[in-house]
């Protein structure tokens, strides 16, 4: 089933840039691009449903702003009534440009300043602000306006990269579980504490860690209250903050979203509390395809492949090109020459004054010149929102489909 939708979307996205190639008169403004990037209305509609027909109705997912950043697409998800996750305050104001209302904002920056505080206190009442420390916690007013949560470390490996792993000992993500003692302690003298957040990591493919993590975030929320009440506080941790960063279609069958809820239902207690998750690749990768002119087309050697130098690498495509992360984004081509072609090897090469713009190298490929155009799909996900100043250039034109 995963991998169909995974073709079905990819098939949507070659005939939309071929009709876009071949209907000039609708996109006029392409003729003056050196590259454009296109995104699917209906591709991201199709997996907020997911998401919405999987989940208990009452959660809130708030997609993480990070992985997507355009207005456009933000205002979307906002008309959908879905919610946003932000990484900074300028993400939180983004959200607002966005048209949500508070309460469907969560705020997760790991370094939020006194200033950025007072901010969410003075103008943002109801929004869920997560805090990633107990030394930031002595930073809110007693009377914060919006809902707290804690971020809690569970100490959880799981089967992602290092560099996307915050579950470690090491770890700038929140308050190590070890510290049991002392994330008490603090929910007893701050009642206003409504909510306990995790987040494990990225590129997730296993989410039987994630499932462990959550029964643990349950287990630590259920004891809390039950102090709570034995003291006499009324306030309950009402709110768990489940986080996302699985890659449920990367993932092998039996790993997918509908399997991932019915595991969460089995977790003792978890009813009790209204959940919010936040993802980002999950939602946004599919939905979006780059396409570049071919500007140049260079032999340097007869028995290397030639360069084909596009209008987009490394700018736009910064973890594929500068971290050791296996990243392959699927691509296609369009003629401008109709007919058959011998087939030859090629570098797919970027416009930045570095040799490590790089984005594919031999491939075999129908012979290609100046005019053709090289699609790059699947770019939803941590690309245009990821944009490189390097050389000055500007960010592609971007379209909504």
């Amino acid at each position: 089933m995963q991998a169909n939708t995974q073709t079905i979307v990819s098939n949507i996205s070659a005939a939309l840039a071929k009709q876009i190639i071949e209907e000039h008169e609708n996109h006029p403004a392409l003729l003056e691009e050196k590259a454009a990037i296109f995104y699917v209305r209906s591709v991201l509609a199709f997996y907020l449903n997911q998401l919405e027909q999987s989940f208990p109705k009452n959660t809130l997912h708030a997609v993480a702003i990070k992985t997507n950043d355009h207005p456009e697409v933000l205002k979307y998800i906002a008309e959908r009534g879905f919610g946003l996750e932000a990484a900074s305050l300028e993400e939180v104001k983004k959200a607002k440009e966005a048209g949500l209302s508070n309460h469907k904002i969560v705020f997760d920056s790991p370094v939020k300043t006194r200033k950025e505080i007072s901010y969410c206190h003075e103008h943002l009442p109801g929004i869920l602000v997560n805090v990633n420390a107990l030394e930031e916690l002595d930073r809110y007013p007693a009377h914060f306006s919006g809902r707290l949560g804690l971020r809690i470390n569970p100490l959880i490996e799981s089967d992602t990269e290092d560099i996307f792993n915050v579950s470690t000992k090491t770890s700038k993500f929140g308050i190590p579980i070890s510290r049991r003692t002392q994330i008490i302690q603090a929910c007893m003298l701050r009642p206003e504490i409504c909510g306990l957040h995790i987040h494990i990591g990225s590129a997730i493919k296993d989410f039987s860690f994630n499932i462990k993590a959550i029964s643990l975030l349950v287990d630590l929320a259920t004891e809390i209250n039950a102090l709570r009440t034995k003291s006499g506080i009324s306030s309950r941790i009402n709110v768990l903050d489940i986080g996302g960063g699985i890659h449920f279609e990367q993932a092998p069958s039996h790993y997918t979203v509908a399997n991932f809820t019915q595991e969460l239902k089995k977790i003792a207690n978890i009813d009790q509390f209204q959940l919010v998750t936040e993802y980002g690749a999950f939602v946004h990768k599919h939905c979006s395809f780059v396409l570049s002119n071919i500007e140049y087309v260079v032999e340097t050697d007869p028995r290397l492949p030639a360069n084909v130098f596009l209008h987009v690498g490394a700018d736009l495509f910064l973890r594929k090109v500068y971290s050791s992360l296996n990243i392959s984004y699927p691509y296609s081509i369009i003629h401008q020459v109709k007919g058959e072609k011998p087939e030859k090897l090629y570098n797919i090469v970027g416009p930045l004054c570095f040799a490590g713009d790089i984005l594919y190298e031999n491939l075999s490929l129908p012979q290609l010149q100046e005019g053709d155009y090289f699609i790059i799909h699947d770019t939803g996900a941590n690309t245009n929102s990821m944009w490189s100043k390097h050389c000055s250039r500007e960010v592609p034109g971007f379209v909504m489909v």
